[in-house]
């Protein structure tokens, strides 16, 4: 009679496998739907906001992330729901490690071009990926994490 092992697979490992899946199918796909940013943005100048934006987000300095937002975003993410974001992702998350990965692509949307980075953060407990979304005045017009 022959002995058979079982492998046994860690959740823990489980995880990872689909968190990097899941973050190279999102490259992969914003590399297939976006385009190479337009002349009016430069890549690492978009890709320092976007952390420098991110970084007064994670250290409580909400004040100088909105002076990053055009107008039309302050209005649509006011300050307290802005705070109240992050204040969730700090409970659900745990506190900010590092930026895994940083990706920049343009859009266009009726005409008019935006860049759009894509960044994946570290946090104690799991990762976080946010896409600021730069308009040609290189001021925030669009937030979104998951």
């Amino acid at each position: 009679m022959m002995k058979t092992t079982k492998t046994k697979f860690y959740k823990g490992s489980i995880k990872r496998f689909v968190a990097l899946f899941t973050v190279a199918a999102l490259l992969f796909s914003l590399s297939a739907c976006g385009t190479k940013l337009p002349d009016a943005f430069d890549e690492k100048e978009v890709k320092g906001a976007a952390t420098e934006f991110l970084d007064f987000l994670t250290a409580g300095e909400y004040d100088k992330g909105m002076d990053m937002m055009s107008a039309a975003m302050q209005e649509a993410l006011p300050q307290e729901d802005l705070a109240a974001i992050m204040g969730d992702v700090e409970r659900q998350a745990g506190a900010f490690l590092e930026y895994k990965s940083i990706a920049a692509v343009g859009q266009s949307s009726q005409g008019v071009e935006y860049a759009t980075v894509v960044v994946v953060a570290s946090y104690e407990n799991r990762n976080v990926t946010y896409t600021v979304v730069f308009n040609t005045d290189m001021k925030i017009d669009g937030f979104f994490l998951k």
